[in-house]
């Protein structure tokens, strides 16, 4: 369905924009957009269900997955209005088992990521993959943390396990489940009868699309999340129209909350150097070629989504995939955006080209952070990718000549070309702060005396997890195993005591920091997305 306001030319344009999607073979995607209110375009494409043969429409049900942040976070606002919850407290007051370091960041500073502690998300699937472990294995994980990825409020690292911890909280001040609390407080002022929080991707759901991952070497999979208790952190299921309702109320604001909670929702916090990012409280608040906009987006195993508003122009627009091939629910959010907005935007800034940084890419390692990034030329563009990822994110100029990385929601990434050309040490900052990274040349690594090194028995306490490294033919292999199943990785060497996962079709990537004595290896430290310094301790023989 179009809205009959809807300019014919940019219907055509948006038609045009979703046009490989609207397949009868594969998975796909719904879209909504309305202005001020009023519906303009609202379709489904593809398919709800290659098992049943049954297509996408408006009305299909999907997972908005990590948009789900920001209605936890307004809770958690409501129920400071009530006065049973603090934003300013340690968690611990609330969850008195964080006796570690998960107990000290405050509310607030788990809400904007700043909190430091660690993802049990991340170390799931490093330990086990994707067998799921039982309900409360999210919150014992986070319990049996000795260390940390950084001192609260220092820096920003996005973190599911902190809106999880949100969640217990939530549920244990205000008298009833974190689901039920949702629905009561948020979802049923708003008329919004199609949407709920479902811990559970194992759970029937009526109305919703199942979702689709590539199988090895052909077909589907399910796409099901390893975990039963999905809270707060990415649990919500939803259809366009609901969520359109929802994204009106985000600037209307009349059906509940005061107007501190609602400029508490998109307040931008200083980090301790002075910089602002771009994350409120759930939600990404920044600049879009020139025009403000605030947004979201989500993904999970099969399934990916953007809600996204531009306030000043009350223009909407929510996009959600079940997995349809080549699609990226923020770009085409974005793409549908410069269509409607076209006398509105400013200029794209332009990417940077490749051929200006020959020397420069690859891959670089930080002995302060034991971070690895890459430089790599993706067509002719320059992109910054993630612990030896080959896919990366286009770099470009900013007005003053200085490389970043934009729209990230941490703020800009700033990266410093110029100066390592010279010296071949990079600096990259973000998050209010610095790092100096080496470039490490994996070509020339050793990698016959890495896996004589490395082979053996590791435990990690935090994890949980005992570890074991191999050669299997022309593989080093990564076998982990906790007491709820394993997962087998393969690790590239890229140096004398460094290692990166290779790619896989999840796309997981974790850094690996090796320490060394006498030719043999002690340990390794991982860093993952949203967990780093986990430790590994070489388990002695006998």
């Amino acid at each position: 369905m179009v809205g009959p306001e809807l300019n014919a030319d940019v219907s055509s344009a948006l038609d045009g924009l979703f046009a490989p999607f609207n397949r009868g073979d594969v998975p796909g995607l719904v879209v909504g957009i309305a202005q001020h209110g009023k519906l303009l375009y609202r379709r489904g494409f593809g398919l709800a269900s290659l098992e049943h043969a049954v297509a996408n429409t408006p009305a299909t049900r999907m997972r908005i997955a990590s948009i789900s942040k920001h209605f936890t976070a307004l809770l958690t606002l409501l129920l400071v209005e009530d006065g049973k919850l603090d934003l300013d407290t340690p968690i611990r007051s609330y969850i008195p088992e964080l006796t570690g370091s998960s107990g000290v960041p405050t509310v607030r500073q788990l809400l904007l990521h700043r909190g430091g502690s660690r993802c049990f998300i991340d170390i799931g699937l490093l330990c086990r993959g994707l067998a799921v472990p039982p309900v409360g294995t999210g919150l014992a994980t986070q319990v049996r943390q000795t260390g940390r990825n950084f001192a609260p409020g220092d820096t920003m690292l996005y973190n599911n396990g902190g809106y999880h911890l949100i969640s217990i909280a939530i549920e244990r001040v205000g008298g009833a489940s974190f689901e039920a609390q949702l629905k009561q407080r948020l979802l049923d002022p708003l008329e919004m009868r199609d949407t709920e929080s479902i811990p559970s991707d194992y759970s029937i759901t009526p109305g919703i699309a199942t979702m689709h991952t590539p199988a090895p070497g052909g077909g589907w999979r399910r796409g099901l999340f390893p975990s039963e208790e999905n809270r707060g952190e990415g649990a919500i299921v939803s259809t366009i129209d609901d969520m359109l309702r929802w994204m009106e109320h985000l600037r209307t604001q009349d059906r509940f909350g005061s107007p501190a909670t609602w400029a508490a929702l998109t307040q931008l916090v200083p980090f301790p150097d002075g910089s602002v990012g771009g994350y409120a409280l759930g939600l990404v608040v920044e600049p879009y070629r020139g025009v403000r906009v605030v947004h979201h987006s989500g993904g999970v195993i099969g399934a990916s989504s953007q809600m996204l508003t531009a306030p000043d122009h009350g223009l909407d627009i929510v996009i959600m995939a079940n997995g349809a091939p080549a699609c990226s629910p923020v770009k085409l959010a974005e793409q549908a955006l410069d269509l409607i907005l076209a006398d509105h935007l400013g200029d794209c800034a332009p990417t940077i080209a490749a051929a200006g940084y020959t020397d420069l890419l690859g891959d670089w390692w930080s002995p302060d952070t034991g971070m690895i990034y890459g430089l790599v030329d993706d067509e002719g563009a320059l992109k910054l990718s993630m612990c030896g990822l080959a896919q990366g994110v286009p770099l470009r100029k900013a007005a003053d000549g200085r490389v970043i990385l934009p729209a990230v929601g941490m703020g800009e990434v700033e990266l410093g070309l110029d100066d390592a050309a010279g010296s071949q040490e990079l600096t990259i900052r973000f998050g209010g702060q610095s790092a100096r990274y080496r470039k490490v040349a994996r070509d020339t690594a050793d990698v016959e005396a890495f896996v004589e090194a490395a082979a053996g028995q590791y435990y990690s306490a935090d994890a949980d997890c005992t570890a074991v490294i191999a050669r299997d033919g022309k593989r080093i292999v990564l076998r982990c195993g906790d007491a709820y199943g394993q997962a087998e990785s393969e690790l590239i060497c890229l140096g004398e005591t460094l290692a990166c996962l290779a790619p896989s079709p999840m796309g997981w990537c974790a850094a690996f920091s090796f320490s060394k004595q006498g030719g043999r290896m002690t340990g390794f430290q991982i860093n993952l997305p949203r967990t780093r310094n986990l430790t590994f301790e070489r388990k002695q023989r006998g």
